[in-house]
């Protein structure tokens, strides 16, 4: 499959998933009713939401199949009495009908039917029928039959024209469209992803930094009605969830290949382990921005607004951050003068105004950013440390935990000797700690480095400075008097230690990026060039 087929692979809901492949695996007669192109081409049309024209179809071949039932008014017979959805299978049909057919208004020759109204005439190819009858077969499963049956039944009983005729396929259109808004991305995004991918040549392993920043170049000043790419961070994160959509939908795919869970793999099992990791990469992943500023963690003020402010391209980018370092770089600093523009614009300030703006430029460099990046790694570690001593205090289990993530090779033998604990290794070389009686006594022995040693000692006088030093919400606070606060500060300590890995993989990601230019100063003058003849371009002519 291609990334653009992918990608409106990954788009659909569960729900809308399962209509479609449960029309894919009916049967008739023990065999498939609808072929794979046939299934192929119906997905495509409700994906893509080019649905009108096949519905415009389906409804003019309803009143030929009401006209040809052997009983007065069931239009199903077409459908369900003809086989599996071949052609062929409804050329026989429709001979076969037309012979006992006194009607007057259908016509029948070797491509198909034709219809003809008092306002016009209308004609249905044999080859189109077996879509179609897709079609219907989605309808009834995704709206229901009485729905459908209801506008049919509209359309039937009145003066039939191809008016009349239209009408109905537009009600059914807007049932369609309807349902579709519920278990689709908006058109609005489908037609940027496209658009993205004919970009790319459908291929998204091959975006890269200067790919986004062309096609910013190019798609900022186009005129395209519908499709809004003038902001740089807007062309980013399209880009993003472009290359997640057909990664995710990929992993999806190959899920579908089912292959015998095992270890043999010359047989052509499949390892669990891998297939977890699968599976758990293709679910949906929320930012740790958000989880920091839901409940419970939010008891606690770990991040400010301006802190995480900072964060939200990197993390938001997961880890298409270090394959885009430079575009996460140009979001972050440009995004702030292109948002004033837009502010000067909603206030219908002149040409003047928004050229100042420009000629301001940002207010830091790339390198004023990696140095910001670097205080919030500090920042993070401190806070780490401040939750260690939090949870100390209230004695919790977790203690023991954030412990071993802060420093993985921490020695506890002392700590163990003075808690009666057996540290004898067993057979898998584990010593075995009880982290119930260890955090029991936990706060009368790790400030003396002579019971517990120095690691311990050192670590949890770091955590107590850590926690001095913060003066922000949640950590003034009792935290032995309040099970919420703990569990805040152990979740908390837990989702920082992941963004603290984030930050510091980006940094050295971006310490060996080859940069056009040859250096950051150098690089930033050329980005800031670029920039500002683009927001000029945009903003500032005519």
């Amino acid at each position: 499959m291609g990334s653009e087929e992918l990608l409106l692979e990954s788009g659909k809901s569960s729900e809308l998933s399962a209509v479609l492949h449960t029309i894919s695996e009916s049967e008739i007669n023990g065999e498939p009713k609808f072929p794979p192109n046939v299934c192929r081409e119906l997905g495509k049309m409700v994906v893509c939401r080019t649905y009108a024209t096949p519905i415009m179809e389906l409804c003019h071949l309803i009143v030929c199949a009401h006209d040809l039932s052997p009983q007065k008014g069931r239009y199903e017979f077409l459908f369900w009495d003809s086989g599996a959805a071949h052609s062929t299978n409804f050329r026989q049909y429709c001979h076969c009908a037309l012979q006992s057919y006194d009607g007057g208004r259908l016509t029948i020759d070797t491509n198909g039917l034709q219809i003809q109204y008092s306002d016009g005439g209308f004609a249905i190819q044999f080859s189109r029928m077996p879509v179609l009858s897709a079609m219907m077969e989605f309808l009834l499963t995704a709206l229901g039959y009485c729905d459908i049956d209801d506008i049919f039944q509209t359309m039937l009983v009145g003066d039939l024209s191809r008016k009349s005729v239209s009408e109905a396929a537009n009600a059914l259109s807007r049932l369609v469209y309807a349902y579709l808004r519920e278990h689709l991305p908006t058109a609005q995004s489908q037609r940027k992803f496209r658009k993205i991918l004919a970009f790319c040549a459908d291929d998204v392993d091959a975006i890269d930094d200067p790919m986004i920043l062309e096609f910013w170049q190019e798609a900022s000043v186009d005129e395209d009605k519908g499709v809004d790419f003038k902001t740089f961070d807007s062309v980013l994160s399209t880009f993003i969830r472009a290359i997640q959509a057909v990664e995710s939908a990929r992993s999806l795919m190959a899920l579908n290949y089912a292959c015998t869970i095992g270890s043999n793999r010359e047989a052509g099992e499949i390892d669990p382990d891998i297939l977890s990791e699968t599976l758990d990469s293709v679910s949906e992943t929320i930012s740790p921005l958000m989880q920091l500023s839901s409940p419970p963690v939010d008891q606690v003020k770990f991040l400010n607004k301006q802190e995480t402010s900072h964060l939200e391209n990197l993390l938001g980018a997961g880890e298409l951050a270090l394959r885009l370092p430079l575009s996460i770089l140009r979001a972050n600093i440009f995004t702030k003068t292109q948002a004033r523009l837009t502010q000067a614009l909603r206030k219908q300030q002149g040409s003047l105004q928004l050229k100042e703006i420009i000629a301001q430029g940002p207010e830091e460099t790339y390198q004023d950013r990696q140095i910001t990046y670097q205080n919030l790694s500090h920042h993070i570690e401190r806070s780490i440390y401040a939750s260690l001593h939090a949870l100390a205090l209230a004695r919790s289990h977790e203690t023991i935990s954030v412990m071993l993530k802060l420093d993985p090779r921490i020695d506890f033998s002392p700590l163990s000797e003075h808690l009666g604990l057996d540290t004898t290794p067993d057979q898998d070389n584990v010593v075995q700690l009880h982290s119930r009686r260890i955090a029991d006594h936990f706060i009368e022995l790790v400030q003396k480095s002579e019971n517990v040693g120095q690691d311990i000692a050192q670590l949890m006088q770091n955590a107590q400075k850590a926690y001095s030093g913060l003066s922000r919400k949640g950590f003034k606070d009792d935290v032995s008097q309040s099970p919420d606060l703990v569990q805040a500060f152990s979740l908390g300590a837990a989702l920082l230690l992941d963004v603290a890995r984030d930050i510091e993989a980006f940094l050295e990601r971006l310490d060996q990026t080859n940069l056009s230019e040859g250096n950051w100063q150098k690089q930033f003058s050329h980005d800031l060039a670029v920039f500002c003849g683009q927001f000029d371009k945009i903003y500032a002519r005519g």
